[in-house]
């Protein structure tokens, strides 16, 4: 197996600090149909193409992954997660793998304001709404929160032509401010009776709208999606105005939830960026797993490493039957416990490398050597958690959370640098 030349840093500190390492939170779609509905709208703006919001984000940072759902095949379903919402191969078995509707984006929306997170078709668990903010900078205590939102489910639906002048707080209070209609003039554009609410009309325009999409390995002009309820789901709100902070800057807003996703319109934005998708996916994974989302660690001061793992190897994807191969190396002069939990529990002993140094701060760490012991892994794909210990040292275990993404080869190797 060819070896990936990065390092992950294990930094000694005289105050025994715990550091979480994650992993960089790109990864590919992890199902040919997840490739195939984020190619279709967002590979545009990824290859400047097209100048719009995200309707899924620049990359997963999940892999794809088994979630619960009792009528999925073994009582689970295959989701990946994206910074605007959650791919999902759906559970209905007479639905063509070549339609739109293969690959659903969940309720999530639904999920975050009333608690009820869905395990199955009929089968649910009760949690706490979300407190986490629908739009704006996360901190920012006045905005709306997804448990605000609660109380204006039921909101009577304005007046199609109605110019919008609903205001909403961060307790989800409702009030009407001539300020934004005289000012902005956003009415009202289309009643949905399904759910009894009206869609704010750059809402609607922008979810019937047309430009360029990728499609049979051509890029070419089409309707953004296919039916304009695809990506969003149906309104459970009505559309409001409130005032949030972005880049800790105070910014007029008008927000819209629907089913899977929430809209928000920001007339003070470039007109290709007015209207946006929020970070559902981002908000919802938080919420559900009690975690922070993937992401580059900041490598220790005076170090400089590669990227922290895990990174593909050149050479993927290598075919390996939907499985990931991971190889682990110690050079660390300590023998290491690797535990990996997820899909699958492992407990991996890895012999010391007596002639490895200890790295100093000034000093540059050196490439993973050929000549260690390494150990291959072949794992179902998936959400892990690293636990990392060094026998015989004062290091104190580290522990982080990895996505292994289907057919891919990774290889990481350990080391230790000594704090000042």
């Amino acid at each position: 197996m060819r070896r990936l030349r990065l390092l992950w840093v294990a930094l000694i500190v005289a105050s025994g600090s715990l550091w979480m390492l994650t992993p960089a939170a790109a990864v590919e779609p992890g199902e040919s149909a997840f490739e195939r509905t984020w190619t279709r709208t967002d590979l545009p703006v990824q290859a400047n193409q097209a100048v719009r919001t995200w309707m899924w984000g620049p990359a997963a940072f999940t892999a794809a992954m088994e979630e619960p759902y009792t009528e999925g095949p073994g009582e689970v379903r295959i989701v990946q997660y994206f910074d605007k919402s959650r791919m999902e191969i759906t559970t209905d078995p007479n639905v063509d793998p070549n339609s739109v509707w293969y690959v659903t984006n969940g309720l999530l929306v639904v999920e975050l304001i009333t608690g009820r997170l869905q395990y199955g078709n009929n089968d649910f668990a009760q949690f706490e709404p979300a407190e986490v903010n629908i739009a704006g900078d996360a901190g920012d205590p006045l905005a709306v929160t997804y448990a605000a939102l609660a109380k204006r489910l039921d909101d009577e639906p304005t007046p199609v032509g109605t110019v919008i002048t609903a205001t909403v707080d961060e307790n989800g209070n409702l009030e009407h401010s001539d300020f934004f209609g005289t000012e902005f003039g956003v009415t009202a554009g289309y009643y949905v009776p399904e759910t009894n609410h009206t869609v704010a009309t750059p809402f609607w325009e922008f979810m019937t709208s047309s430009g360029t999409i990728y499609q049979d390995g051509n890029y070419t002009e089409g309707q953004l999606f296919e039916d304009p309820f695809f990506a969003t789901g149906y309104p459970i709100s009505e559309a409001y105005w409130t005032v949030v902070q972005v880049g800790g800057t105070l910014t007029q807003v008008m927000l819209q939830c629907f089913e899977r996703r929430c809209l928000t319109y920001t007339p003070s934005n470039p007109p290709e960026w007015q209207v946006e998708a929020g970070n559902v996916g981002q908000h919802y994974y938080r919420w559900r797993y009690q975690t922070d989302i993937p992401a580059e660690p900041p490598a220790p001061a005076g170090v400089e490493t590669e990227p922290l793992g895990p990174a593909l190897l050149l050479d993927w994807p290598v075919g390996n039957q939907g499985q990931a191969t991971v190889s682990f190396g110690n050079q660390a002069p300590y023998p290491m416990t690797v535990t990996l939990d997820g899909p699958v529990t492992r407990t991996i002993e890895l012999p010391a490398c007596d002639d490895c140094p200890i790295y100093t701060q000034s000093a540059p760490p050196g490439a993973c050597r050929e000549d260690i012991p390494w150990h291959d892994e072949t794992l179902p794909p998936g959400n892990y958690r690293v636990h990392l210990s060094w026998s015989g040292s004062n290091t104190l275990p580290l522990a982080g959370p990895q996505t292994y993404v289907p057919d891919a080869q990774y290889g990481t190797c350990f080391f230790i640098v000594e704090g000042s």
